[in-house]
């Protein structure tokens, strides 16, 4: 009998304080260019290498962005005006860390860092008309490139009704692009 107590005692203890280690998040990002705002959409998942009731947190994550073909324009003092369209993609792979207060709590502030290798993808053109010239210069934007981006981010973590959400909003040093994610803990 002391046997099923204890069984039945570990069955709900554990199953109350499991976590899932895998996280799916998506949501807009955007960045400033030329005056306009560029907004497209990313997605990552995330698996935490260490227990997710800890302080600390350990991600190993991978994921995407997508924007869909933007115009942009600017006027300058002189008389001279830019413009021109642009769309691009990524793909991200990398570590990133947290630390968090309350780990076990029901709301769960964190911070994060983290470091990705990014390939990117590019596609668009510019013009350039000076001030007071009738001919403008047209420069195609294509190609590829791959990068270490380094993101920081404040977040946090919600258990409703048993489930783990999570929402975080992220910079990308460097680019000065922002992501505000919003996640859901996988129930395996």
């Amino acid at each position: 009998m002391r046997l099923l107590f204890i069984g039945v005692a570990f069955l709900f203890t554990t199953s109350a304080a499991a976590q899932s280690r895998w996280t799916l998040s998506a949501g807009p990002e955007w960045s400033p260019y030329g005056g306009n705002r560029f907004i497209g959409g990313r997605v990552r998942g995330e698996y935490d290498l260490i227990r997710p009731t800890k302080p600390f947190r350990l991600r190993m994550e991978f994921g995407g962005y997508w924007e869909p073909s933007q115009t942009y324009s600017a006027s300058y003092l002189d008389g001279s005006s830019v413009g021109g369209w642009k769309q691009s993609m990524d793909l991200t792979f990398g570590l990133s860390g947290a630390i968090t207060p309350f780990p076990r709590g029901r709301v769960s502030p964190y911070v994060t860092v983290g470091v990705l290798a990014r390939q990117s993808w590019k596609n668009g053109s510019i013009f350039f008309l000076p001030a007071g010239s009738g001919t403008s210069s047209v420069h195609a934007l294509s190609g590829t490139a791959g990068d270490i981006v380094f993101p920081v981010g404040l977040g946090f973590r919600a258990r409703i009704a048993g489930r783990m959400f999570q929402a975080e909003m992220r910079r990308f040093q460097g680019e000065h692009t922002t992501a505000l994610m919003i996640g859901t803990g996988l129930p395996f």
